[in-house]
Protein backbone atom coordinates (compact mmCIF):
# COMPACT_ATOMS: atom_id res chain seq x y z
CA UNK A 1 0.00 0.00 0.00
CA UNK A 2 1.17 3.37 -0.99
CA UNK A 3 -1.21 5.56 1.93
CA UNK A 4 1.93 4.92 4.07
CA UNK A 5 4.19 7.32 1.90
CA UNK A 6 1.95 10.32 1.25
CA UNK A 7 2.25 11.70 4.76
CA UNK A 8 -0.33 14.76 5.23
CA UNK A 9 -0.60 15.69 1.50
CA UNK A 10 -1.72 18.79 0.45
CA UNK A 11 -3.87 19.88 -1.47
CA UNK A 12 -5.39 23.22 -3.14
CA UNK A 13 -8.50 23.87 -4.17
CA UNK A 14 -10.57 26.88 -5.91
CA UNK A 15 -12.34 27.42 -8.53
CA UNK A 16 -10.88 27.88 -11.81
CA UNK A 17 -8.81 30.84 -12.76
CA UNK A 18 -8.89 31.80 -8.98
CA UNK A 19 -4.91 31.88 -8.91
CA UNK A 20 -4.19 27.97 -7.72
CA UNK A 21 -1.73 27.81 -10.06
CA UNK A 22 0.37 30.51 -8.86
CA UNK A 23 0.13 29.54 -5.20
CA UNK A 24 1.02 25.68 -6.31
CA UNK A 25 3.83 26.67 -8.13
CA UNK A 26 4.97 29.16 -5.09
CA UNK A 27 4.64 26.47 -2.77
CA UNK A 28 6.60 23.67 -4.72
CA UNK A 29 9.02 25.85 -4.23
CA UNK A 30 8.82 24.45 0.15
CA UNK A 31 11.40 22.26 1.08
CA UNK A 32 10.58 19.08 1.55
CA UNK A 33 7.20 19.09 -0.79
CA UNK A 34 6.74 16.62 -3.63
CA UNK A 35 4.52 17.11 -6.80
CA UNK A 36 3.99 15.66 -10.31
CA UNK A 37 5.12 18.57 -11.45
CA UNK A 38 1.40 20.18 -13.16
CA UNK A 39 -2.39 19.50 -12.63
CA UNK A 40 -3.13 15.76 -12.74
CA UNK A 41 -6.23 15.81 -14.45
CA UNK A 42 -5.16 13.07 -16.64
CA UNK A 43 -3.59 11.52 -13.99
CA UNK A 44 -6.63 11.00 -12.24
CA UNK A 45 -8.90 10.21 -15.67
CA UNK A 46 -6.63 8.36 -17.42
CA UNK A 47 -7.96 5.65 -14.87
CA UNK A 48 -11.42 4.46 -16.58
CA UNK A 49 -13.45 4.52 -13.20
CA UNK A 50 -12.60 8.20 -12.57
CA UNK A 51 -13.18 9.27 -16.41
CA UNK A 52 -15.28 12.12 -16.86
CA UNK A 53 -15.45 10.39 -20.80
CA UNK A 54 -15.86 6.81 -19.37
CA UNK A 55 -18.46 8.22 -16.63
CA UNK A 56 -20.89 9.80 -19.71
CA UNK A 57 -20.10 13.38 -19.27
CA UNK A 58 -21.97 13.11 -15.90
CA UNK A 59 -19.26 16.49 -15.11
CA UNK A 60 -16.05 15.95 -13.25
CA UNK A 61 -17.21 15.23 -9.68
CA UNK A 62 -15.73 11.71 -8.20
CA UNK A 63 -17.74 10.93 -4.43
CA UNK A 64 -15.97 8.87 -1.52
CA UNK A 65 -17.81 5.73 -3.10
CA UNK A 66 -15.57 5.99 -6.26
CA UNK A 67 -12.84 5.13 -4.58
CA UNK A 68 -12.87 1.68 -3.97
CA UNK A 69 -9.57 0.12 -2.85
CA UNK A 70 -8.07 -1.30 -6.11
CA UNK A 71 -8.46 2.17 -8.09
CA UNK A 72 -7.75 4.35 -5.29
CA UNK A 73 -4.37 2.31 -4.72
CA UNK A 74 -3.99 2.34 -8.33
CA UNK A 75 -3.90 6.75 -8.33
CA UNK A 76 -1.80 6.58 -5.20
CA UNK A 77 0.55 4.51 -7.36
CA UNK A 78 0.56 6.77 -10.44
CA UNK A 79 1.01 9.71 -8.09
CA UNK A 80 3.79 7.97 -6.71
CA UNK A 81 5.59 6.98 -9.87
CA UNK A 82 5.51 10.62 -11.29
CA UNK A 83 6.91 12.45 -8.14
CA UNK A 84 9.94 15.46 -8.29
CA UNK A 85 11.04 17.26 -5.24
CA UNK A 86 11.64 21.44 -5.69
CA UNK A 87 15.30 20.69 -7.66
CA UNK A 88 13.04 18.02 -9.87
CA UNK A 89 14.96 15.35 -8.97
CA UNK A 90 12.75 12.23 -9.52
CA UNK A 91 11.62 9.69 -6.56
CA UNK A 92 13.27 6.77 -6.07
CA UNK A 93 10.40 4.35 -6.26
CA UNK A 94 12.24 1.76 -3.96
CA UNK A 95 12.03 3.89 -1.38
CA UNK A 96 9.43 3.88 1.50
CA UNK A 97 10.31 7.27 2.48
CA UNK A 98 7.58 9.33 3.59
CA UNK A 99 6.66 13.02 1.42
CA UNK A 100 4.36 16.29 1.44
CA UNK A 101 2.68 15.48 -1.46
CA UNK A 102 1.16 18.98 -2.95
CA UNK A 103 -1.87 18.09 -5.80
CA UNK A 104 -3.79 20.79 -7.30
CA UNK A 105 -6.61 20.80 -10.30
CA UNK A 106 -9.56 23.10 -10.44
CA UNK A 107 -11.59 19.90 -10.84
CA UNK A 108 -11.25 19.08 -7.15
CA UNK A 109 -13.51 21.46 -5.73
CA UNK A 110 -15.71 18.68 -6.81
CA UNK A 111 -13.86 15.87 -5.43
CA UNK A 112 -13.37 16.58 -1.44
CA UNK A 113 -15.19 13.08 -0.32
CA UNK A 114 -12.86 11.62 -2.84
CA UNK A 115 -9.32 13.11 -2.17
CA UNK A 116 -10.22 12.46 1.74
CA UNK A 117 -11.31 8.69 0.82
CA UNK A 118 -7.44 8.37 -1.11
CA UNK A 119 -5.74 10.62 1.67
CA UNK A 120 -7.47 10.80 5.23
CA UNK A 121 -4.85 13.00 6.81
CA UNK A 122 -4.85 15.34 3.85
CA UNK A 123 -4.93 19.00 3.97
CA UNK A 124 -6.91 21.65 2.69
CA UNK A 125 -5.91 24.92 1.49
CA UNK A 126 -8.84 26.60 -0.37
CA UNK A 127 -7.84 29.96 -2.28
CA UNK A 128 -10.94 31.88 -3.38
CA UNK A 129 -11.12 35.04 -5.82
CA UNK A 130 -13.44 38.10 -5.72
CA UNK A 131 -15.94 37.00 -7.47
CA UNK A 132 -16.06 39.87 -10.19
CA UNK A 133 -12.16 39.23 -10.85
CA UNK A 134 -12.76 35.77 -10.94
CA UNK A 135 -15.94 35.43 -13.13
CA UNK A 136 -14.76 37.85 -15.56
CA UNK A 137 -10.69 36.03 -16.35
CA UNK A 138 -13.06 32.37 -16.33
CA UNK A 139 -14.73 34.30 -19.70
CA UNK A 140 -10.95 35.12 -20.82
CA UNK A 141 -10.21 31.51 -20.92
CA UNK A 142 -13.13 30.12 -22.76
CA UNK A 143 -12.56 33.21 -24.85
CA UNK A 144 -8.79 32.22 -25.50
CA UNK A 145 -9.46 28.90 -26.87
CA UNK A 146 -6.37 27.60 -24.50
CA UNK A 147 -8.62 25.97 -21.50
CA UNK A 148 -10.99 23.95 -24.05
CA UNK A 149 -11.14 20.52 -21.56
CA UNK A 150 -14.10 18.85 -23.97
CA UNK A 151 -13.96 20.60 -27.20
CA UNK A 152 -16.70 17.92 -28.76
CA UNK A 153 -18.61 17.52 -25.81
CA UNK A 154 -21.70 15.09 -26.66
CA UNK A 155 -25.40 17.99 -26.76
CA UNK A 156 -23.30 20.92 -25.86
CA UNK A 157 -23.10 23.49 -29.25
CA UNK A 158 -19.61 24.76 -28.43
CA UNK A 159 -16.08 23.61 -27.52
CA UNK A 160 -16.66 23.17 -23.57
CA UNK A 161 -13.94 24.91 -21.39
CA UNK A 162 -12.53 24.55 -17.76
CA UNK A 163 -14.05 22.28 -15.55
CA UNK A 164 -17.55 20.61 -15.92
CA UNK A 165 -20.51 20.94 -13.26
CA UNK A 166 -23.19 18.56 -12.14
CA UNK A 167 -25.93 19.14 -14.48
CA UNK A 168 -24.15 21.27 -17.09
CA UNK A 169 -26.36 20.45 -19.52
CA UNK A 170 -29.00 23.46 -18.27
CA UNK A 171 -26.82 25.62 -19.54
CA UNK A 172 -27.30 24.87 -22.77
CA UNK A 173 -28.07 28.16 -24.90
CA UNK A 174 -26.67 29.77 -21.73
CA UNK A 175 -24.68 33.33 -22.52
CA UNK A 176 -21.20 32.91 -21.58
CA UNK A 177 -21.35 35.42 -18.53
CA UNK A 178 -23.73 33.15 -16.83
CA UNK A 179 -21.78 29.80 -17.44
CA UNK A 180 -18.81 31.35 -16.07
CA UNK A 181 -21.03 32.47 -12.87
CA UNK A 182 -22.16 29.06 -12.52
CA UNK A 183 -18.67 27.56 -12.73
CA UNK A 184 -17.61 29.64 -10.14
CA UNK A 185 -20.81 29.17 -8.18
CA UNK A 186 -20.40 25.81 -8.20
CA UNK A 187 -17.24 25.41 -7.68
CA UNK A 188 -17.13 27.79 -3.85
CA UNK A 189 -20.38 26.70 -2.72
CA UNK A 190 -19.42 23.04 -2.94
CA UNK A 191 -15.85 23.78 -1.38
CA UNK A 192 -17.08 25.68 1.52
CA UNK A 193 -19.77 22.66 1.94
CA UNK A 194 -17.47 19.62 1.75
CA UNK A 195 -14.52 21.73 3.44
CA UNK A 196 -16.73 22.93 6.84
CA UNK A 197 -17.52 18.45 6.79
CA UNK A 198 -14.41 18.17 7.63
CA UNK A 199 -12.46 18.84 11.11
CA UNK A 200 -11.12 22.75 11.00
CA UNK A 201 -7.62 21.99 11.90
CA UNK A 202 -7.26 20.64 8.04
CA UNK A 203 -8.66 23.06 6.23
CA UNK A 204 -7.01 27.13 5.56
CA UNK A 205 -9.10 29.65 3.33
CA UNK A 206 -7.27 32.12 1.33
CA UNK A 207 -7.84 35.42 -0.22
CA UNK A 208 -6.38 35.27 -3.50
CA UNK A 209 -5.82 39.15 -3.54
CA UNK A 210 -3.73 38.90 0.08
CA UNK A 211 -1.51 36.32 -1.71
CA UNK A 212 -1.06 39.15 -4.49
CA UNK A 213 -0.47 41.81 -2.33
CA UNK A 214 1.68 40.12 0.49
CA UNK A 215 2.94 37.09 -0.51
CA UNK A 216 5.27 37.02 2.37
CA UNK A 217 2.84 36.85 5.16
CA UNK A 218 0.68 34.40 3.50
CA UNK A 219 3.04 32.05 2.49
CA UNK A 220 4.34 32.20 5.67
CA UNK A 221 1.18 31.37 7.69
CA UNK A 222 0.47 28.46 5.02
CA UNK A 223 3.61 26.99 6.00
CA UNK A 224 2.54 27.15 9.63
CA UNK A 225 -1.00 25.72 9.03
CA UNK A 226 0.85 22.50 6.97
CA UNK A 227 3.72 22.54 8.92
CA UNK A 228 6.28 23.06 6.06
CA UNK A 229 10.06 24.73 6.30
CA UNK A 230 9.54 28.43 4.75
CA UNK A 231 13.65 28.54 4.17
CA UNK A 232 15.69 31.01 2.24
CA UNK A 233 15.12 29.05 -0.88
CA UNK A 234 11.42 29.54 -0.46
CA UNK A 235 11.44 33.30 0.51
CA UNK A 236 14.23 34.22 -2.20
CA UNK A 237 11.34 33.56 -5.19
CA UNK A 238 8.78 35.93 -4.13
CA UNK A 239 11.30 38.63 -2.30
CA UNK A 240 10.07 40.99 -5.29
CA UNK A 241 6.59 39.80 -5.82
CA UNK A 242 5.09 36.58 -6.88
CA UNK A 243 6.17 35.85 -10.94
CA UNK A 244 3.53 35.35 -13.64
CA UNK A 245 2.49 31.29 -13.09
CA UNK A 246 2.33 29.43 -16.45
CA UNK A 247 -1.40 30.29 -17.66
CA UNK A 248 -1.26 33.62 -17.13
CA UNK A 249 -3.17 35.33 -20.29
CA UNK A 250 -2.32 39.01 -20.12
CA UNK A 251 -0.58 41.36 -17.34
CA UNK A 252 -1.94 40.70 -14.14
CA UNK A 253 -4.25 43.88 -13.37
CA UNK A 254 -7.04 44.11 -10.59
CA UNK A 255 -9.07 46.15 -12.35
CA UNK A 256 -9.07 44.61 -15.16
CA UNK A 257 -12.76 43.35 -15.20
CA UNK A 258 -13.89 46.41 -15.40
CA UNK A 259 -13.88 46.29 -19.03
CA UNK A 260 -16.86 43.84 -18.19
CA UNK A 261 -19.06 45.27 -15.60
CA UNK A 262 -21.86 45.68 -17.66
CA UNK A 263 -21.64 42.02 -17.85
CA UNK A 264 -20.98 40.63 -14.65
CA UNK A 265 -23.58 43.14 -13.03
CA UNK A 266 -26.53 41.26 -13.47
CA UNK A 267 -24.66 37.80 -12.18
CA UNK A 268 -23.90 39.19 -8.84
CA UNK A 269 -27.58 38.82 -7.64
CA UNK A 270 -26.91 35.42 -8.36
CA UNK A 271 -24.15 35.00 -6.04
CA UNK A 272 -24.76 36.95 -3.08
CA UNK A 273 -25.48 34.36 -0.57
CA UNK A 274 -22.95 32.76 -1.23
CA UNK A 275 -20.29 35.51 -0.86
CA UNK A 276 -21.92 36.44 2.43
CA UNK A 277 -21.45 32.97 3.75
CA UNK A 278 -17.97 32.58 2.54
CA UNK A 279 -17.01 36.16 3.62
CA UNK A 280 -18.01 35.29 7.23
CA UNK A 281 -15.21 32.08 6.69
CA UNK A 282 -12.39 34.37 5.62
CA UNK A 283 -13.73 37.03 8.67
CA UNK A 284 -12.59 34.07 11.28
CA UNK A 285 -9.50 33.70 9.65
CA UNK A 286 -8.70 37.65 9.45
CA UNK A 287 -9.08 37.44 5.46
CA UNK A 288 -10.23 40.55 3.50
CA UNK A 289 -13.72 39.97 2.20
CA UNK A 290 -14.99 39.45 -1.13
CA UNK A 291 -17.67 41.90 -2.40
CA UNK A 292 -20.44 42.07 -5.16
CA UNK A 293 -20.43 45.46 -5.40
CA UNK A 294 -20.41 47.21 -9.33
CA UNK A 295 -20.47 51.27 -9.46
CA UNK A 296 -23.44 52.22 -12.14
CA UNK A 297 -20.51 54.27 -13.34
CA UNK A 298 -18.20 50.91 -14.54
CA UNK A 299 -21.50 49.69 -15.90
CA UNK A 300 -22.26 53.18 -18.51
CA UNK A 301 -18.33 53.59 -19.22
CA UNK A 302 -17.25 49.41 -20.10
CA UNK A 303 -17.34 49.09 -23.46
CA UNK A 304 -20.58 47.74 -25.53
CA UNK A 305 -20.10 44.60 -26.94
CA UNK A 306 -21.23 43.74 -30.83
CA UNK A 307 -23.07 40.36 -30.16
CA UNK A 308 -23.64 38.36 -26.97
CA UNK A 309 -20.67 36.31 -25.79
CA UNK A 310 -21.36 32.97 -26.41
CA UNK A 311 -19.69 30.23 -25.61
CA UNK A 312 -18.96 29.69 -29.21
CA UNK A 313 -17.57 33.21 -29.81
CA UNK A 314 -14.14 32.39 -30.53
CA UNK A 315 -14.20 30.00 -33.48
CA UNK A 316 -11.11 28.16 -34.18
CA UNK A 317 -10.53 24.95 -36.55
CA UNK A 318 -10.55 21.74 -34.85
CA UNK A 319 -7.67 20.39 -32.55
CA UNK A 320 -5.24 18.52 -34.51
CA UNK A 321 -3.69 15.34 -32.26
CA UNK A 322 -0.19 16.22 -32.84
CA UNK A 323 -0.91 20.29 -31.47
CA UNK A 324 -0.66 21.41 -27.97
CA UNK A 325 -3.53 20.88 -25.61
CA UNK A 326 -5.59 23.56 -25.55
CA UNK A 327 -6.00 23.42 -21.89
CA UNK A 328 -2.78 24.66 -21.30
CA UNK A 329 -0.73 21.63 -20.20
CA UNK A 330 2.19 22.34 -22.39
CA UNK A 331 1.14 18.64 -23.81
CA UNK A 332 0.73 17.37 -27.39
CA UNK A 333 -3.31 16.98 -27.51
CA UNK A 334 -3.33 12.97 -28.25
CA UNK A 335 -0.87 12.90 -24.85
CA UNK A 336 -3.79 15.07 -22.78
CA UNK A 337 -7.40 15.91 -23.43
CA UNK A 338 -7.27 13.84 -26.71
CA UNK A 339 -6.88 10.21 -24.51
CA UNK A 340 -10.03 11.51 -22.74
CA UNK A 341 -12.02 12.82 -25.95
Amino acid sequence: MTTRIFNRPIIILSAPRSGSTLLFETLSKVKGIWTIGDESHAVIEHIPKFSTVFRGFESNALTADDADDENAERLRQRFKSMLINRDGVAYDQDSEQEVRFLEKTPKNSLRIPFLNKLFPDALFIYLVRDPKANISSIIDAWQSGHFRTYPNLPGFAGKWSLFLPPNWQQLRGKKLEQIATHQWQVSNATIIKDLTSLAANRWKMINYQQLIDQPEQVVKDICQFAGLDADEQLTDSYKNGLPLSQYTLTTPDKNKWHKKAHLLAPQMSQVGDLVASLNEHLGNCQQEQLTTDIAQQLIDSAKPVSKALTPSSSVQPPVSRNSPCPCGSNKRYKQCHGQLA
